[in-house]
């Protein structure tokens, strides 16, 4: 039976606004807080990433000054003021970056969550015909169940992929994409009957940019990997299962009829639980946000509702994602809903109680979708986007932020050389500082790490028993042979020793 999720709020960058961490050979799950007190400098904790259990004997350091964790994993560094590059080293684990500032007389507080070391396994990629990165852009896509109110945005997840042949980046080859069981989204959604209502004159089971569930996927606009966009898959499998982490499946084609294929999650979810808040035993939630719009904005979207007529949201407010400009005077969707629901729903910092804000409107407490390693490690929607509040202060006109093209950046928590590249989103950035210079601006950051809220190694999503992001890894799992980020260098390359990826 379906889930009773009704869109409000759709921002489908996993459908969080997060641009995302690049996890090169760092785990963090720092948080910064200050303390006035009689000293100044940095304390904190180090866990393991995957127990939470205390790492004894770990050493934190600024590279000139160094503590070492006691039983418990806590440490103090006495530091001056100023701004720091910490790093945190243990035998079998990774060493881990951050950056952090210190005020004086003031005691930030930065905690470490750290991995395990990498294994020492042959990549089973070195005896296959090609090796495929693929990911989905956002790390969670948004659509809804029912269209016959207003349209948020329509069913759309966008599809990646580099392909690598003896270390070199190939795309002379046919790559394909398909949903072995996502074959008909017409099955659980209404869209296309109402699409035409919103601008769109569409065939069934076809998307906005002309792809369908099956195709062959194109050049991206750099040449470097293959793009497929605006899929119009929904959250659940043609026999009703609810999968909001369904797979596609990409083949991989030569002239010469060599063949590779890999599964890759392309996440959607139409868990936006308005019904928290919105509509009553008599009015459903979708009737009642049209008839609040209309109370309090002056609009008549309820009776145009009535009278077969709904509304595309980006009509009157501004969405980027679609490219809609909206109108004048008329704040941004982001602005708009962010604004009017900031004093109405309950807070928290801790990540793992993100019900009480952020899952109010984003999927969600059943679909998890922020579940990559920045989650593992503690951290919450706040520590990169801010609550809502800070999200209405910060976004255009309040201040510069125009959403969709101005995100928060690797570079806000980690090192220069685990850093976005210069005024670029993280899902657009590629490997600049590898050991071999002719790596440099071919490999996109998403094809080693995985989209944002779901970058490697992911938490496993249980939902009724059932663990739902199970493709989330799978090309790590094909290619690499373990969960991890990719890491091995002979992943690509048959001839080459292990380096480390970022220099």
């Amino acid at each position: 039976m379906k889930k009773a999720s009704l869109v409000i709020l759709l921002i489908a960058l996993s459908c969080l606004v997060v641009a995302g961490v690049a996890y090169a050979d760092a785990d963090d799950g720092g948080t910064s807080t200050s303390t006035s007190v009689s000293a100044s400098g940095v304390s904190g904790n180090v866990k393991d990433i995957s127990t939470g259990a205390a790492i004894f004997g770990a050493t934190v350091s600024d590279g000139s000054v160094s503590a070492t964790t006691d039983a418990n994993g806590n440490y103090t560094l006495s530091l001056g003021a100023g701004s720091y590059t910490l790093s945190v080293t243990k035998s079998g684990y990774l060493q881990t970056w951050q950056t952090t500032t210190v005020s004086s007389n003031t005691m930030t507080t930065v905690n470490w969550s750290l991995t395990k070391s990498y294994g020492t396994q042959t990549p089973p990629a070195k005896n296959m015909a090609f090796t495929i990165l693929a990911w989905n852009d956002l790390g969670m896509h948004c659509d809804q169940d029912d269209y016959s109110y207003f349209c948020v945005l329509p069913p759309a997840n966008t599809l990646h992929a580099q392909v690598f042949h003896d270390g070199d980046l190939s795309t002379g080859v046919t790559v394909k994409y398909s949903f072995p069981k996502k074959t008909d989204s017409t099955l659980h959604t209404n869209f296309w009957t109402y699409a035409s209502n919103f601008g769109w004159n569409l065939a069934p089971n076809v998307g906005l940019t002309g792809n369908g569930l099956s195709g062959t996927m194109t050049l991206d606009s750099s040449g470097k990997g293959f793009v497929a966009t605006a899929i119009p898959i929904t959250p659940y499998d043609d026999d009703g299962t609810w999968d909001p982490y369904g797979a596609a499946t990409i083949t991989v084609t030569d002239n010469s009829g060599h063949t590779e294929t890999a599964n890759v999650v392309a996440p959607v979810s139409t868990e936006m639980d308005c019904i928290n808040c919105h509509g009553s035993s008599t009015v459903t939630p979708q009737a009642d946000i049209l008839q609040q719009h209309d109370k309090n904005q002056g609009t008549t979207l309820y009776s145009d509702y009535l009278a077969g007529k709904p509304h595309l949201c980006s009509e009157c407010h501004s969405d980027n994602i679609l490219g809609e400009a909206g109108k004048s005077g008329v704040e941004s969707l982001s602005l708009a809903m962010h604004n009017f629901h900031k004093d109405k729903m309950n807070f928290t910092t801790a990540s793992t109680n993100t019900t009480p804000d952020c899952y109010n409107c984003h999927p969600g407490p059943s679909t998890q979708c922020l579940r990559g390693v920045m989650s593992r490690a503690g951290k919450s929607c706040h520590d990169c986007h801010g609550d809502m509040a800070a999200l209405v202060n910060n976004t255009y006109p309040n201040s510069s932020r125009q959403p969709w093209l101005n995100e928060p950046g690797c570079s806000k928590c980690h090192d220069s050389k685990h850093a976005e590249n210069a005024n670029t989103l993280y899902r657009n950035s590629v490997l600049q500082n590898s050991p071999s210079s002719d790596m440099n601006n071919k490999i996109y950051c998403e094809a080693c790490h995985n989209s944002t809220h779901a970058e490697f190694t992911t938490a496993n999503v249980v939902y009724n028993n059932t663990v739902m992001n199970s493709s989330d890894q799978a090309i790590p799992e094909k290619f690499q042979g373990d969960n991890y980020w990719i890491w091995n260098c002979q992943v690509c390359h048959t001839d080459k020793t292990q380096q480390s990826m970022h220099k």
